[in-house]
């Protein structure tokens, strides 16, 4: 029997820290939220301000649903809060939550010539409860690496994007697609939906 895909869900937070439009979500969730620490000791912090995710002004239940599924896995995955850093680094997420396979996240993050790349897996389901954190990696990589990414990423031209089942070979596949190569995750062509 043919396996129905009821949800997929790939979000990539491309929240560059040294940018304008993040300047004004930091000032915007400040007053929102208290982001005066990073902390992943709360498993109620959001991950992003709601108003990212805002569909309609009569749909807000939604957008708070989102944050919190989003910020659930996040947590899961032990992933700092990016939108609000202070660190002076440029940082991009791509986090992968597809409905029935482990929940994934891959970072990189640049400052000064230096670049770092972190990946993380959990034992659930990206549609459901997202389990236990059981992969956790990160490496240095090169500045063509790096810039390669960043070439990739121009061609998408969004800040924050929430995608489901991308199209295969688009300009936003093929950034997440070039992310996933970089690490040591082995994820079959069918299973990149």
């Amino acid at each position: 029997m043919k396996q129905i895909i009821l949800a997929i869900i790939l979000i990539i937070s491309l929240v560059n820290c040294k940018g304008h439009y993040q300047n004004a979500v930091v000032a915007a969730a400040k007053k929102q939220y208290d982001l005066s620490h990073s902390s992943l000791n709360d498993s109620n912090q959001f991950y992003f301000p709601v108003k990212l995710f805002e569909v309609d002004s009569g749909k807000n239940w939604l957008d708070t649903f989102l944050v919190k599924w989003y910020s659930a896995q996040l947590f899961a995955l032990r992933e700092p809060l990016i939108f609000a850093d202070s660190s002076g680094k440029e940082i991009y997420r791509f986090t992968w939550l597809r409905t029935f396979h482990n929940p994934i996240a891959i970072r990189i993050e640049k400052k000064g010539d230096t670049v770092n790349l972190y990946w993380k897996l959990c034992n659930g389901e990206g549609g459901y409860a997202p389990g236990k954190l059981i992969l956790d990696k990160q490496k240095s990589i090169d500045i063509h690496i790096w810039n390669e990414f960043i070439s990739r990423l121009n061609k998408v031209d969004y800040h924050v994007v929430d995608i489901w089942s991308p199209i295969a070979n688009s300009a936003y596949y093929d950034c997440c697609d070039f992310l996933i190569g970089q690490t040591d995750l082995h994820i079959s062509e069918e299973q990149k939906y």
